[in-house]
């Protein structure tokens, strides 16, 4: 019998910083168990993708996750695509990332594993520099195409 491991040891970072324009985004927000939300995000960017394409909008980015607040019992995420431009559809946001300079880690493996690569960058970030906004994961990898342990997601604090 053959069995495929992820392994992700993470203890510290050393982030890439980038500045980035404003960019518009499609996105539904909701809240979820914590123990949920990788079928929330898998199934919700799976959905808002379709209706996306369906409606003609030109997407520049993977699907992201954005984190606004996170406890035991609850989860408030959002989950969007970037957009060249605004789109208006029933039950989607539009919205926007803003302007500015974030600090991103690469995280390689399994998506059960970037809360190792999510905290090492949060610590590295309240060492170095200040939040400014809700941090993201982007899905950089299709899970329909890329196996788990291949799999790369950008972790992403946007900072002062």
């Amino acid at each position: 019998m053959h069995t495929t491991r992820s392994v992700c040891i993470v203890s510290t970072v050393k982030p890439v910083i980038r500045d980035m324009p404003e960019r518009f985004t499609a996105m539904r927000r909701q809240v979820v168990h914590p123990h949920d939300i990788g079928m929330t995000i898998g199934r919700g960017a799976t959905e808002l993708r379709d209706e996306l394409v369906i409606a003609g909008a030109r997407m520049v980015g993977p699907a992201y996750a954005r984190y606004h607040s996170w406890t035991k019992d609850e989860a408030d995420v959002e989950i969007g695509f970037e957009l060249q431009e605004p789109v208006h559809l029933d039950g989607v946001e539009t919205g926007l990332l803003t302007a500015g300079r974030e600090a991103v880690a690469i995280h390689r493996g399994a998506y059960n594993n970037i809360p190792k690569t999510f905290a090492a960058l949060e610590a590295w970030v309240g060492d170095h520099a200040e939040v400014r906004d809700a941090p993201r994961e982007v899905y950089l990898s299709d899970p329909d195409q890329v196996a788990m342990e291949d799999r790369v997601t950008e972790i992403v604090f946007p900072i002062v």
